[in-house]
């Protein structure tokens, strides 16, 4: 029997292919369109740590003097140098790591140089933020401290280098020569929660790790955020009045995020700081309450897919009046088959089954426009790369959707028309 729905759906296509075709072609467009959109922001909101995100807290202290902390809030919320210390101090018992995003200069003898992402980090980056390391090690909190010109290579910039076995090969970076020590697995989160996010939230991924004191020490280039007050502009970034880094802490249990809390509100408080709710001198962020918080999905983006889903609403209205005024010329034809026996049954499965017809060439039609829509949106330069890549997920929601909306456009028609109990009533509403 659902052999002979299926026959009957394809034959009643081929005669009106013409009617389907444009349902399709109204169908698809509306539902690729809104795919792209709706793609963009649900990857600029994601998490970007799955499995890890519940349990990664991000630590803030407004180190800045009354006069500014009154003007104004901290718009990157980074920490000091010297506070970061005394939290990676005060916090042995848990997994922190203090970071900021840089870059460095690549020479190689016969090439032209080439510009890295590089993140400086303390010892622990790695296991906090979950990168595995794929060959080599990691540096020790010691290497770290004594500001060792040490390296660990992303596993694309190691592929690039040092094909044959990076550990134990030197770089020339910013006339400074470093040693490899190991390669680590790419990690590209979206957005890059562990940088600067009111400046850079989606980037390219880091390319190169270096020892945060090391990067200190050296005077390499920081291109998060930074924030100078009371003096020269061109101050130490190891000064108590410069913050520029971001500081990640593991904490896996409730009690280790009530600890960690009362302690920096201890310090906190012997830096004569507030701690009262609302103050916004001391947090400490889960992370996906500081994402929430800072509103990444670009503006553009949103005020697109409200766009697009009203191009869709529109799409579906016509496409539903012409599905009603294509079955309402059926109803002499649907109502001999009633009047042979079949059942109201009978008849609402086989427009189902027409109508499913109709929705694999709208998600057929729905899938192409994704896939060119994305392609447009990614060649304009005006949202970043890292959102406007094309996902198999998005494509098969994208085919989903445009079976779904068909289906749900016909179903009103087809209620209705299933209702004819008698010829003469059906040729009465058909001549009508």
């Amino acid at each position: 029997m659902m052999l002979y729905y299926v026959q009957l759906s394809l034959a009643r296509f081929k005669q009106r292919v013409g009617t389907h075709l444009a349902i399709a072609l109204m169908l698809g467009a509306g539902v690729g369109i809104t795919t792209v959109m709706l793609s963009i922001v649900l990857q600029a909101s994601s998490d970007p740590a799955p499995g890890r995100s519940s349990a990664l807290f991000r630590p803030y202290l407004d180190a800045r003097p009354d006069a500014l902390r009154s003007g104004s809030p901290d718009p990157g919320q980074s920490l000091t140098w010297p506070d970061a210390k005394v939290l990676l101090n005060q916090g042995r018992t848990w997994k922190q790591a203090a970071m900021a995003g840089g870059a460095v200069t690549l020479s190689r003898p016969g090439e032209p140089s080439a510009r890295l992402r590089a993140r400086f980090a303390t010892s622990e980056v790695f296991s906090v933020l979950g990168i595995a390391v794929v060959q080599g090690r990691a540096w020790t909190a010691e290497e770290g401290h004594a500001a060792s010109r040490i390296v660990v290579l992303s596993r694309v910039l190691a592929e690039r280098e040092c094909a044959q076995g990076c550990v134990g090969h030197q770089l020339d970076l910013g006339r400074r020569t470093y040693t490899v020590v190991g390669v680590a697995e790419d990690w590209h989160p979206v957005p890059m929660f562990q940088g600067d996010l009111t400046r850079r939230p989606f980037v390219e991924p880091d390319e190169i790790y270096l020892p945060l004191e090391t990067a200190i020490a050296d005077k390499l280039t920081v291109v998060d955020g930074t924030a100078i007050w009371g003096g020269d502009q061109d101050t130490d970034p190891a000064g108590a009045n410069v913050s520029w880094l971001q500081l990640w802490a593991w904490l896996p249990t409730a009690d280790d995020v009530a600890a960690y809390r009362a302690n920096l509100n201890a310090y906190a408080q012997e830096k004569g700081l507030r701690i009262e709710p609302g103050t916004q001198q001391v947090a400490l962020w889960p992370l996906m309450d500081w994402l929430d918080r800072l509103g990444l999905v670009p503006e553009q983006a949103r005020m697109q897919l409200r766009l697009s889903l009203i191009l869709l609403g529109v799409c579906i209205v016509n496409a539903a009046a012409l599905l009603s005024f294509s079955l309402g010329r059926r109803r002499p034809e649907l109502a001999i088959r009633r009047a042979l026996g079949a059942r109201r049954r009978d008849v609402f499965i086989q427009l189902m089954w027409e109508s499913i017809a109709a929705g694999v060439a709208s998600g057929a039609l729905a899938v192409v426009t994704y896939t060119l829509g994305s392609r447009v949106v990614a060649a304009g330069d005006v949202l970043p790369s890292a959102i406007t890549a094309m996902h198999a997920g998005a494509m098969l929601m994208a085919a989903g959707l445009g079976v779904v909306t068909t289906l749900l456009c016909s179903l009103v028609p087809s209620f209705e028309i299933c209702r004819v109990s008698s010829l003469s009533s059906a040729f009465a509403k058909g001549a009508a």
